[in-house]
């Protein structure tokens, strides 16, 4: 890890709002937790900027502590870019920054319409605007979460039948976690 680089580009994401340091940045808005991750690359020349958003009325992967949550346990993800040199030049650096700017928020607002999409949008449209960084099978059980959450459950059965569809017979845990989902929303007919 480059950690002058890292802690080059902590004041800009304090700006946005972030609070943390080296690889690890994080925001509460609304009913988000939002985060930003620097991934050193396997081979250790570049590194990767990755986005994580964790609506805060679903479970996370894994059941994630959200005091803790680290960007792969968010079910919305996205990467920055592809890979980033360490050793940037001032205008590579200046092409992160705006990267790391007009990214974040676009997809950091995106993800803020997810309450408002799972009351109206179809199963097939939610897993094509929410499915970003996971499967469609293991997206249509966190967004099946979300809607019976949020008292959609029409919606949440649509996702769940969908996800048994897409989920492969060697997915059991995925498979019985859309099961516990199912069984959730048929107590509520």
């Amino acid at each position: 890890m480059n950690r002058e680089l890292l802690k080059r580009i902590a004041p800009s994401l304090r700006a946005l709002g972030f609070r943390g340091s080296g690889q690890n940045y994080r925001k509460t808005e609304g009913d988000f937790v939002f985060i930003i991750n620097f991934q050193g690359s396997k081979w250790g020349d570049a590194f990767f900027v990755n986005l994580g958003a964790q609506p805060t009325f679903i479970p996370a992967e894994g059941d994630a502590d959200l005091e803790r949550l680290k960007e792969y346990q968010c079910i919305l993800q996205a990467r920055v870019g592809g890979d980033w040199p360490w050793n940037l030049c001032e205008a590579q650096f200046a092409s992160l920054e705006q990267q790391i700017t007009s990214k974040q928020a676009a997809f950091f607002g995106h993800a803020q319409t997810l309450r408002t999409a799972l009351a109206v949008d179809s199963p097939d449209s939610l897993l094509a605007r929410f499915s970003a960084g996971t499967t469609k099978a293991r997206a249509a059980l966190h967004l099946a979460r979300a809607a019976v959450r949020l008292g959609h459950l029409v919606t949440a059965r649509g996702l769940v039948e969908r996800g048994f569809e897409l989920a492969g017979d060697r997915a059991t845990l995925l498979l019985a976690d859309l099961q516990r989902v199912r069984d959730e929303t048929a107590a509520y007919r």
